[in-house]
């Protein structure tokens, strides 16, 4: 398997503890500092799982309140995710290139690009976020989201600036706890999609921003601000509803689990779901990712 960014040293510093599935309990409270080589080492392993099934290994990763968003759109809580493992690979190979791995104080994000080789038929190219949460001295598996990567997307959207600014958001952001506050974000994030509100996102969207779209096409910051400028729901979209809302806490981080079951002008319906990733930073909250999956395409 191919795995160009994964750290050697890591691998070999933990290759006996992972191979015997214990788990090395460094600090409880604070990431020591060998914490982002072994969470690179985990999710090595983590990946190869996808071609050689390791049930024992994802059981002891997976944490209580896993909650997986698969390349189906399906949501997938730790039960069913573990329920779901395959027994044997479908896949002869797999390749994971793009890898960035984002610390958020006791939490990370995994990004990357998953290429498996079934046994029959082509490859599959799949667009990955996954979070990790430091939990009583070692990395549990709290979120995943798979995408698959259209045939037609190339790489990723990347701009230096906005070719233009965008508008200067003159609202106010929602006050209370941070349940609350966040719910309200939500909402406002959705409304200016459907506004083409470039200013909300430029007010929220922190500098390293990144958002898979569900054809997984993957764009930064400048690219989403060019994107969200755009009047997409008023010229092609009658209804785009906002349903099925849940809010984790994840250390300094907070995901937020939702599904847009739209309307198309035309009459056509589909459906996508999502993550918005969000960290408070001097007492304010930033998106820090998104990715969305198609669940139904529309028809």
């Amino acid at each position: 398997m191919r795995l160009p960014d994964v750290h050697k040293a890591a691998l070999l510093v933990l290759a006996v503890m992972l191979t015997a599935g214990t788990w090395p309990v460094l600090a409880k409270t604070l990431l020591p500092p060998g914490a982002e080589m072994q969470l690179r080492a985990i999710h090595h392993r983590h990946v190869a799982a996808h071609r050689v099934p390791d049930p024992a290994f994802l059981h002891a990763l997976a944490a209580p309140d896993l909650l997986v968003i698969d390349s189906d759109g399906q949501w997938l809580d730790r039960a069913a995710f573990l329920a779901s493992l395959p027994t044997a690979s479908p896949l002869a190979d797999v390749a994971y290139d793009e890898v960035q791995v984002r610390m958020f104080g006791t939490a990370a994000v995994v990004h990357g690009t998953l290429l498996g080789h079934p046994h029959t038929g082509d490859a599959r190219r799949v667009r990955c976020t996954d979070v990790y949460a430091w939990r009583e001295g070692r990395w549990t598996w709290v979120h995943g989201q798979r995408t698959r990567i259209a045939n037609a997307v190339a790489a990723p959207a990347s701009m230096q600036a906005p070719p233009s600014a965008p508008s200067r958001w003159r609202g106010s952001d929602p006050v209370g706890d941070d349940a609350t506050v966040l719910a309200a974000l939500n909402e406002q994030y959705v409304q200016a999609f459907r506004d083409a509100d470039a200013g909300w996102y430029d007010a929220h969207l922190a500098p390293d921003y990144r958002v898979v779209s569900g054809d997984g096409s993957l764009q930064d910051r400048a690219a989403a601000l060019v994107y969200f400028a755009k009047p997409v729901f008023a010229e092609s979209i009658a209804a785009f509803p906002l349903d099925k809302v849940r809010i984790n806490r994840i250390g300094e981080l907070a995901l937020i689990h939702a599904e847009n079951a739209y309307t198309l002008k035309d009459g056509r319906q589909g459906i996508n779901r999502y993550t918005d990733i969000w960290i408070k930073r001097a007492g304010r909250w930033w998106c820090v990712a998104a990715h969305i999956t198609v669940h139904t395409p529309p028809a």
